[in-house]
């Protein structure tokens, strides 16, 4: 399978939350509180999740950034689902819908910065 990311993933175990965007208003349980990012790009992350969120469905994702203490907020779509071999747990790739200039700069200092030592420029 040839590789089709435009950008280069680091492994970083990211907190996160995901929530559907097209999810029924009092349907807290789709919620997801505890995921935990496997690798992360500005474009896009593998995340780990104990709920399913079907291919190609819409999510919020709030990312924190715990190094900058940052939490940054960014839509995705997902583009691929995988269940873990006897566990309750997917891996999902999400490619990032970003609509904000701060969230990708934000990531960008996160992600270059811890893997390549590079000074903090946004606040």
């Amino acid at each position: 399978m040839s590789e089709r990311r435009r950008e280069k993933r680091f492994k970083d175990d990211i907190k996160v939350a995901l929530e559907s965007i097209r999810r029924a208003k009092d349907d807290d349980a789709g919620i997801d509180i505890n995921a935990l990012t496997c690798d992360i790009s500005p474009g896009g992350a593998r995340i780990l999740t104990h709920k399913f969120h079907p291919f190609d469905s819409d999510l919020r994702i709030q990312i924190n950034l715990s190094d900058s203490k940052k939490i940054i907020e960014v839509e995705g779509k997902v583009k691929w689902i995988k269940k873990m071999d006897d566990e309750e747990l997917f891996e999902i790739g999400v490619e990032f819908l970003h609509h904000i200039s701060k969230t990708v700069l934000a990531l960008l200092e996160h992600i270059y910065g811890n893997n390549m030592k590079i000074p903090s420029s946004v606040s």
